[in-house]
């Protein structure tokens, strides 16, 4: 047969070796040809030129391995061999390249899976043109798929330790809890795992467990019954566990769970059942669960804060993500991202300098992942000009500081001196002419030494100018200002 001349090479002739070989060079897109176990036996020279990793690195080791080397993310050949049938994906690199993959099982003459090919094309343009298209009718995309191109916008050596333990537990059914800092992007990770898992094709349900009233949080994850209290529902209502059911709960901020929910709570997870507020007869539930939180470890730790008990059901595989400022390498990958997000959404085309990325990696990034995001957000909708220099990007970043809150977003985009000149107090003098950055430091000096002077501390003069304190004593051990 066709498919034991393609994966049985040790029946084959030099010629038909040769024959194979040059059709699937030819090809102009992404070929894999694997085994029954999943061994990459071939790939065309396309492979080298558009995935992260090259030929001679994948070939002749299993899908398996290479997941567990954390050089593969998406189990599509798995999902294959184990569905017998064709599979589709489609999968953003950290490049931005979206390549659509179709994965093919091949069988023999008995219908015994003998392995299969791979196909992939790149589709990054037409994909960019679609995008361009909803938001020209003011459709914004789905936030899942925002989602799911993060996960895979990070090529530091810190998230691939990372991702080779949540796809190694995303295999699991284990309970896993994820630890981070505000911002890291534990709800991108807690996605991923599901994603990777064997409830993929069940619910995934997030729920911010700081977000709910103490006295509404037990009825939205427990239900109730008609009647078991003032203003519930005929017929009652499911309950949040209810409906994730073969899935996977995901539950966001766990720190902040009230202690009575949590000994409920606990009740659930050991009896893989909930009873309804009201209710007397418990549903059996098979859930899995995904817990989060940005509580230092010690509060965790702390049995008056949190339950112990519950914190080892949850912590089976205890994951920490780490913060932005220590995997540098993902900041530009990650702001590039974002830039094409956001140019796409508001109709630019904003880029960054090489000194613009260089300020950005060494940044220390304390809101992460959210507050890069954010950055980049201003940046394409603020900018005057396609290319963002030095000097913009500084103003840019020190409205998170207040020092701008007079200053219009016109006149931001505009930038130049005479705007300085109208919103600063009269004291405030330029004389000559100075770059940007130094009049940005100008104000700056002006304004905070005449409020020191006029309120006699550091901290008043910040609550006057609206400030934290901290920025001021940043800027003066920088030597960035002198009071």
């Amino acid at each position: 047969m066709f498919e034991d001349c393609f994966l049985c090479s040790t029946e084959r002739s030099v010629t038909e070796e040769r024959i194979i070989e040059s059709l699937i060079e030819h090809i102009d897109e992404i070929v894999v040809i694997f085994d029954e176990n999943g061994i990459i036996r071939k790939m065309n020279s396309i492979c080298d030129e558009i995935l992260p990793f090259t030929r001679a690195e994948v070939t002749g080791k299993d899908i398996y391995q290479l997941m567990d080397l954390g050089e593969v993310s998406e189990p599509i050949i798995i999902k294959m061999l184990e569905a017998r049938k064709k599979v589709y994906k489609n999968i953003i690199y950290p490049t931005g390249k979206m390549i659509a993959y179709t994965a093919i099982p091949l069988f023999d003459s008995d219908d015994n899976i003998k392995g299969g090919v791979l196909t992939g094309r790149d589709i990054s343009r037409i994909a960019k043109l679609d995008r361009i298209k909803r938001y020209n009718e003011n459709e914004a995309p789905d936030a899942d798929e925002i989602q799911e191109a993060r996960e895979y916008v990070s090529i530091s050596r810190e998230m691939k330790k990372v991702k080779k333990m949540i796809l190694r537990a995303a295999r699991s059914d284990s309970s896993i809890f994820i630890t981070g800092e505000t911002g890291v992007g534990k709800e991108v990770v807690a996605r991923y795992i599901h994603n990777n898992s064997s409830r993929r094709e069940k619910p995934f349900i997030a729920v911010n467990c700081g977000a709910i009233p103490a006295e509404l949080i037990e009825s939205e994850l427990f239900g109730y019954e008609e009647g078991a209290f003032s203003g519930a529902r005929k017929r009652g209502k499911e309950g949040i566990i209810e409906l994730v059911d073969g899935g996977t709960l995901f539950l966001d901020e766990i720190g902040e769970l009230p202690y009575e929910m949590q000994k409920k709570l606990l009740r659930v997870i050991q009896e893989n059942e909930v009873t309804r507020v009201g209710g007397v007869k418990p549903k059996k539930i098979d859930v899995r669960y995904v817990s989060a939180t940005n509580i230092t470890s010690e509060e965790l730790h702390n049995p008056k804060k949190f339950r112990q008990d519950l914190y080892f059901r949850l912590s089976v595989i205890p994951i920490g993500v780490p913060p932005l400022r220590s995997r540098k390498d993902d900041i530009v990958p990650m702001c590039n991202h974002f830039l094409e997000i956001f140019n796409e959404k508001y109709q630019r085309n904003i880029r960054i300098t090489k000194k613009v990325g260089d300020i950005l990696t060494e940044n220390p990034w304390y809101g992460n992942v959210r507050e890069l995001k954010n950055l980049v957000e201003r940046l394409v909708v603020l900018s005057n000009s396609d290319l963002v220099g030095e000097d913009q990007l500084r103003i840019l970043m020190d409205l998170d500081s207040g020092m701008h809150e007079n200053i219009s977003a016109a006149s931001i985009c505009d930038v130049n001196l005479h705007d300085f000149e109208e919103v600063s107090r009269p004291s405030v003098v330029i004389n000559g002419d100075m770059s940007l950055d130094e009049a940005v430091r100008h104000v700056e000096q002006t304004m905070i030494k005449e409020a020191v002077d006029k309120h006699g501390s550091i901290q008043k003069a910040a609550r006057a100018l609206g400030i934290d304190p901290s920025t001021i004593h940043r800027k003066i051990k920088s030597g960035q200002i002198e009071i």
